[in-house]
């Protein structure tokens, strides 16, 4: 099983506005009401910019907004942060894998630490440090190599509807994690692994 970090793992940034009001940001709670999210969905720009775009809106003129951001959205306490029902899930699969894109950017070793989540999983595969990041075909190959897995053999879970077309195109058994319906989505990723 190898599962993407945000919104998989933990809770995505929007479940987390409360903490710097701005509930205005929907991204794919309302993508109607966000057209910064819909044009990062259709490839206008990266998630990273549409990030770096909420982060200024809120920490303008600091060094690292984005940063500062996350700090604020993911600081303990630890049930506020995860999400519960993948959680469950981690504990029933025997070496639980993570593919991110940018967790050096969101997260500190400290605070994946302080979240209990350092040693969640076998490996922890971070493309921040690769220079290729998903969707790219590359990244998955990654990933495969790491688990030392053919891709039919890895169930793939990410909250992105493009990188999960990038996974099944790659081969794997690829399920969209509908942060709008954890419960379900972590269901659907059980079928998937038989």
């Amino acid at each position: 099983m190898l599962l993407d970090f945000g919104g998989v793992v933990i809770r995505t940034p929007f479940e987390m506005l409360h903490r710097v009001g701005h509930p205005e940001w929907a991204g794919p709670f309302d993508p109607d009401s966000d057209p910064l999210w819909r044009a990062m969905q259709i490839g206008e720009m990266t998630e990273r910019d549409y990030w770096d775009r909420r982060a200024t809106e809120v920490f303008p003129g600091v060094d690292d907004p984005v940063a500062s951001l996350m700090d604020t959205l993911f600081a303990p306490p630890r049930d506020d942060v995860i999400r519960p029902e993948t959680m469950m899930l981690i504990e029933e699969v025997p070496r639980p894998a993570v593919l991110t894109n940018d967790l050096a950017r969101f997260h500190s070793p400290a605070w994946l630490d302080e979240m209990g989540l350092g040693t969640s999983f076998d490996p922890l595969i971070d493309l921040s440090y690769t220079g290729r990041l998903k969707p790219h075909p590359l990244a998955y190959a990654h990933a495969v190599e790491r688990l030392d897995a053919d891709p039919g053999q890895v169930v793939f879970a990410d909250d992105q509807p493009a990188n999960v077309a990038a996974g099944i195109a790659f081969g794997l058994h690829a399920v969209w994690f509908d942060v709008t319906d954890p419960r379900g989505s972590v269901e659907r990723i059980r079928l998937a692994l038989g």
